[in-house]
């Protein structure tokens, strides 16, 4: 009996042992799971119950100009938010919207519904609150005790200082970066890395001492260095804008200024622009496009509308839009000919008007024909048929090739986010009808930015470059990151080809050719024009109606620094022919730019007779000294009166005129002029003619536009200043604006 007991105590012994076994290895395997399995889970959680993590923003980089003036810096905002699981009950979120809802000027009902979110530590109320209002709330957290309710975090909001000024190339920033130009095509340097700030809570809620803190430092974007020259930039889009305003295109204007050497470019613009500081608000002109349209306003056909005028408003015409280059291209197809020694300059070559090809009649612009002359004249004339004569020389395969070589079937690689591909034909359907429209610039698409690139091959010596918009990254202390130098792809021509080229484009400005208006006094200017169809576009008869002109120009000729182009797509204006609406334009632009990049001007003698002059103030002056100092000048004097001191003079100080026959009239003591002579009519004559009526009137004389006015033909005048009828005083200055309409037809 008492051995049965004892073997029951020890099975139950045993059974009590295996059972505590057990329990303890479920015990340890528990634990294992929690602190081991479980443990980056675990952890996390307990982290975030007694840590609180505080993103610190990075500070974009700053994009400047080529002279280090910011295009695109940071102002400094805030992001109000609360914390709902720090809010003591439901009425004291209410008090505390209320109050938001009233200093932010935010909709109440929408961040009490934030508010109230169960265990949320952070809801935005507010983001890019600025400085006025974030004191306001911060006012209100101390005198209420809602430090831990109520949160501000600063950050940093995009501000571009100078507003539309290159506009399509800086671009704008959205809340995940970069929309469109440089600031998204940087965006990777520009954002930097965030940091962030992490403190720690005891177990109620009170922060606990600093050594629990961890602060992980931001790390700001890198600066962006760009080629862009703000002047140069500023007087492109001057002359842009004058372009559209006097041409009134249906479409935009565009336009480039490069350096032809390295592919920096020192301007780039699209008119009409708009203000980066509000670039979703839409420019007058396209504003009315969305007025005009008749759609309800608020309604989804409405909205689209809206969205479509945005984007079309942010596209950046150089690099996406396309467009028929036309005689512009004559410059590139010449260089190919004279390469391959199949053309001389003073090779004679007769255009009837008409040539046809594989069947097919292609018209010369001058319809009559430009008869017999040497191939540098017909090319200055800008004629069709002579380039056609010339590519079929070449031949398909080693035009295309050329054509090739020049860039037209590649983008030219510019650090710019959506440039186009050219529309061309392959070579397997590239025929003699398309070699020969081909020549002048016709039935193929390119950029703007490629014939600018493509020219300046010519310009350079003949090297492709790759155009670029950044010359190189910097740190915060101004330290180089990275430098982008210039990169010539291949040697297309060679430099004697280009000089021959360059010369005879210069005197096609300075002399009889059809970019006369092209011509800057001072410097030799190497320009061609083009205008070319628009073939998506169609009239009733299925014909293309609208044009596009345009004017591409380098300088100076004897070494080339700078090339510019202008595009104007499809003007509305009178003559719509590129020596018109865009060659003028060029020429103001780079009377502007060429001073300032440090060029000198190099006056012939003949036009240091007909330079404008700006007239001092001689009232005071004793007449003897008055009437010497005015004839060192070159300028007859009149002296009206029998004092010896200068009471009035005509013109009156300040005005400017020609120097050629110019006089001025001094008035002395007991004699004042009167308006006793009537402008004549002007318009339509010739500058010469002009100049001569107004002199002979007793008017000196201020021409503006082509200063070559005595070339060709003769330059034409197109307004006047004063009107005619108007009465002024002898010595009065007129002013006439005048252009070449002589071989512009191109």
């Amino acid at each position: 009996m008492k051995e049965n007991n004892a073997a029951e105590t020890r099975r139950r012994v045993r059974w009590l042992v295996v059972g505590f076994f057990a329990l303890f290895c479920a015990v340890i395997g528990r634990l294992f799971y929690l602190q081991v399995i479980k443990y980056d889970n675990y952890q996390a959680a307990a982290i975030d119950n007694v840590q609180r993590e505080t993103t610190v923003a990075a500070a974009r980089g700053i994009i400047y100009d080529a002279n280090m003036r910011q295009l695109a810096t940071n102002t400094t905002v805030w992001r109000v938010f609360v914390s709902p699981v720090d809010m003591e009950n439901e009425a004291q979120a209410k008090q505390i919207c209320a109050s938001l809802s009233e200093i932010l000027d935010v909709d109440y009902d929408t961040i009490l519904a934030r508010a109230l979110r169960e265990n949320r530590k952070d809801e935005t109320i507010k983001n890019n609150v600025e400085e006025a209002d974030a004191q306001l709330v911060l006012t209100y957290i101390e005198e209420n005790g809602f430090q831990n309710q109520i949160h501000l975090e600063a950050s940093s909001k995009r501000y571009y200082p100078y507003g539309n000024l290159a506009a399509h190339v800086i671009g704008i920033t959205g809340t995940d970066g970069g929309l469109f130009g440089l600031e998204y095509q940087y965006d990777t340097y520009l954002q930097g890395i965030p940091g962030r700030y992490i403190t720690s809570k005891n177990g109620v809620g009170k922060n606990m001492p600093t050594k629990y803190d961890t602060y992980i430092e931001a790390e700001n974007g890198y600066n962006v260095l760009t080629t862009i020259d703000m002047t140069v930039q500023l007087a492109l889009e001057n002359q842009l804008k004058a372009t559209y305003y006097d041409s009134d295109p249906l479409s935009r204007v565009t336009g480039v200024v490069m350096n032809v050497n390295t592919g920096a470019v020192l301007g780039m613009g699209t008119y009409p622009d708009m203000n980066l500081n509000d670039a979703w608000t839409l420019a007058e002109e396209y504003q009315q496009q969305l007025d005009a349209s008749g759609l309800v306003k608020g309604s989804t056909e409405y909205n689209q509308l809206y969205t479509n005028l945005v984007y079309t408003m942010w596209n950046n015409k150089a690099v996406s839009g396309l467009y028929e280059p036309g005689s512009t291209m004559k410059v590139m197809t010449t260089a190919m000919a004279l390469e391959e020694k199949i053309v001389r300059f003073d090779e004679q070559f007769y255009c009837s008007g008409v040539l046809t090809v594989a069947n097919v009649p292609i018209r010369c612009h001058r319809r009559q024909g430009h008869g017999q002359g040497t191939y540098a004249y017909l090319l200055q004339q800008s004629c069709n048929p002579t380039l056609m004569t010339v590519a079929a020389r070449l031949g398909e395969e080693t035009f295309y090739n050329y054509f090739r070589a020049f860039g037209y079937t590649e983008k030219t690689g510019i650090d710019l986010p959506g440039e186009a591909s050219g529309i061309y034909h392959d070579l397997s359907g590239f025929n003699q009808v398309e070699l020969a429209t081909y020549s002048f610039g016709q039935t193929f698409k390119t950029t703007a930015l490629q014939q600018i690139t493509a020219i300046s091959a010519v310009a350079n010596g003949g090297y492709l470059v790759t155009p670029h918009m950044v010359s190189a990254l910097l740190d915060d202390e101004g330290n180089v990151v990275t430098s982008i130098e210039p990169d010539a792809k291949r040697q297309i021509i060679s430099t004697d080809v280009c000089k021959s080229i360059t010369e005879v484009l210069e005197d096609g400005v300075s002399g009889n050719g059809g970019a006369k208006n092209a011509y800057v006094a001072g410097y030799k200017v190497a320009a061609k024009t083009g205008t070319s169809e628009v073939r998506d576009v169609l009239n009733e008869e299925g014909e293309s109606y609208l044009r596009v002109g345009s004017c591409v120009a380098y300088a100076p000729a004897e070494n080339p620094q700078v090339a510019a182009i202008i595009v104007v797509d499809s003007p509305q204006c009178e003559s719509v022919y590129g020596s018109v609406v865009a060659a003028p334009y060029i020429s103001n632009l780079l009377g502007e730019i060429l001073p300032y990049l440090g060029v000198e001007r190099q006056y012939t003698d003949k036009e240091l007779e007909s330079m404008i002059i700006l007239i001092t103030d001689y009232t005071g002056y004793e007449v003897n000294e008055a009437k010497a100092a005015i004839e060192k000048l070159g300028l007859d004097v009149v002296v009206r009166g029998s004092g010896d001191k200068v009471n009035y003079q005509m013109p009156r100080s300040g005005s400017s005129m020609m120097l050629s026959e110019g006089k001025i009239i001094l008035y002395t003591e007991g004699e004042t002029p009167a308006a006793t002579l009537q402008v004549p009519n002007l318009s339509g004559m010739t500058a010469a003619a002009a100049n001569r009526s107004l002199i002979n009137k007793g008017f000196n004389v201020k021409i503006e536009g082509a200063l070559n006015y005595t070339e060709g033909s003769g330059a034409q005048v197109i307004s006047q200043y004063p009107e005619a009828g108007t009465m002024l005083e002898p010595g009065a200055v007129v002013t006439i604006e005048c252009r070449h309409f002589d071989g512009t037809a191109n």
